[in-house]
């Protein structure tokens, strides 16, 4: 996909930029935050700003200039906001930005909807493209169309986002372009072994320790695979929702499992919901009917309630999707 030259013309005549991700950040997120604002930066520009609401979670402190991420935006105003990774602003955490000029960089498919549609009228720039393994591969893209030269911390970034959006590159969204692109990454300094250890291999004790509860409760019936973790694991291990990412992947290796589900309580009679399907099934639908979004293999919502009426809601959606798939 050609970069638009609104876009690019946006990044060469602007001075100030302030860069946001989505909520609860993954690699991803905060990957391809921190490469733009290195790109930035080697063009010249000076008063940039990585944003996100939640911090840097601990396994992700490793990436080069994680420490730089703010959780309060800082005064004055900026000449353009980018939002990273995801397509609208409530999924950022903030009301609003002050920023002249607004841009996106996303590869989650569109909500349909009005207030979406003007949303993004409104905007200066945009480059979303749905078929893109991750954002991290988006903002390469951007970044070679400015003729950035990509340096190591600007690869690790990038690498990092890739590499886990694509399931260390087995998940169906590990294209042709995702791997040349992480060999470029290779060749610019990323390294991939110190990353994945990083990434998978650096698990805190008490998160191994909830896993274990939480694969206590796995259940499997219809095609769909599921595990719970509760406010009591939470408290038991002294753990918070940082420390259940991937989950939901555990349940998906079963043997037969078309979709699977993880049920996170976020707060009393919430819980925050991950689906993933092994590709038959459009999960971003399941998760859309409830608020939510995502990808066709991987998707999340909040839905509200005791376990068992969430659980009945969203096995009706799952079985019906199967169904139909």
């Amino acid at each position: 996909m050609k970069i638009s030259s609104k876009l690019l013309n946006l990044i060469k005549q602007n001075k100030s930029f302030l860069i946001v991700g989505h909520i609860n950040p993954e690699a991803d997120s905060i990957g391809s935050s921190l490469a733009l604002s290195l790109g930035l930066r080697k063009m010249g520009k000076k008063d940039i700003c990585v944003l996100s609401r939640d911090p840097v979670p601990e396994t992700l402190s490793f990436l080069p200039l994680s420490k730089t991420v703010r959780q309060k935006p800082p005064a004055g105003e900026f000449d353009v906001v980018f939002i990273v990774d995801c397509n609208e602003v409530s999924r950022t955490g903030f009301e609003g930005f002050r920023a002249k000029k607004m841009a996106v960089i996303d590869h989650h498919v569109l909500p349909s909807n009005s207030k979406t549609s003007e949303f993004y009228r409104s905007l200066s720039a945009s480059l979303i493209d749905p078929d893109a393994a991750a954002a991290g591969l988006l903002v390469y893209r951007v970044l070679t169309a400015l003729r950035v030269t990509i340096d190591k911390n600007i690869a690790t970034n990038l690498y990092t986002a890739i590499l886990t959006d694509t399931g260390g590159f087995r998940y169906s969204n590990a294209s042709a372009e995702s791997l040349q692109t992480a060999a470029c990454l290779v060749e610019a300094g990323a390294r991939p072994w110190d990353i994945s250890k990083e990434v998978y291999e650096s698990i805190p004790f008490k998160s191994m320790k909830l896993l274990g509860l939480s694969l206590a409760t796995l259940e499997r019936k219809d095609g769909i695979a599921w595990i719970n973790a509760t406010k009591h694991m939470f408290d038991k291990t002294e753990t918070t929702s940082e420390d259940c990412e991937d989950f939901v992947d555990f349940p998906r290796k079963i043997k037969d499992t078309e979709v699977a589900v993880f049920f996170r309580q976020d707060g009393g009679h919430t819980y925050k919901l991950s689906l993933r399907s092994k590709g038959r099934v459009d999960v971003q639908k399941i998760a859309r009917s409830f608020g939510g979004g995502g990808h066709v293999a991987a998707a999340g919502c909040k839905v509200t309630g005791t376990l068992k009426e969430v659980q009945d809601k969203v096995f009706r959606a799952v079985r019906k999707a199967i169904k139909e798939s």
